[in-house]
């Protein structure tokens, strides 16, 4: 009986969304993802750089984007993204970083806002950016770490 409840009490806190990932690969960038099947696609870039979804809900935005890193280092590149977060009224709780990867995340009112970057080859960075209500924040967990964990250079970088 107790197996039973503990196997419910997963499937039901398990999102439907993190069981089904679609691979998403940037020509222009050569960045690679795997992106929740349940999202729809709002946007393309029409100069190559990524891609925009949202959640079937609307209440969840995913953005995955390349950016050329033209004056700078890959860690500069990230202040100045973490920076244009911070002065738009994200304020940023979570930050961590490492010489080919970056990570921060912070609130603004009731949404949460996860941003992930890596290094690329050619002086340029790869990113996604989610942002999701605060309550929904256990289902969306999840998903930000597959996020993470998928979100990778080309292997010859």
């Amino acid at each position: 009986m107790l197996v039973r409840l503990l196997l419910m009490f997963v499937l039901a806190a398990w999102p439907a969304s993190a069981a089904e990932w679609r691979a998403y690969a940037n020509a222009r960038f050569g960045y690679a993802i795997e992106l929740p099947a349940d999202f729809i696609t709002a946007n393309e870039a029409v100069n190559g750089d990524g891609i925009l979804l949202r959640s079937q809900d609307g209440r969840a935005e995913l953005r995955v984007f390349g950016a050329n890193i033209l004056d700078h280092d890959f860690a500069t590149e990230v202040d100045s993204r973490r920076a244009i977060d911070a002065n738009e009224g994200w304020w940023i709780s979570y930050d961590k970083s490492a010489p080919a990867w970056a990570s921060y995340s912070g609130t603004r009112g009731n949404r949460i806002l996860y941003v992930r970057a890596v290094a690329l080859c050619d002086s340029a960075a790869g990113y996604f950016s989610l942002t999701y209500l605060k309550a929904e924040r256990k289902r969306y967990d999840l998903i930000v770490s597959h996020l993470v964990k998928t979100l990778s250079a080309p292997a010859h970088c």
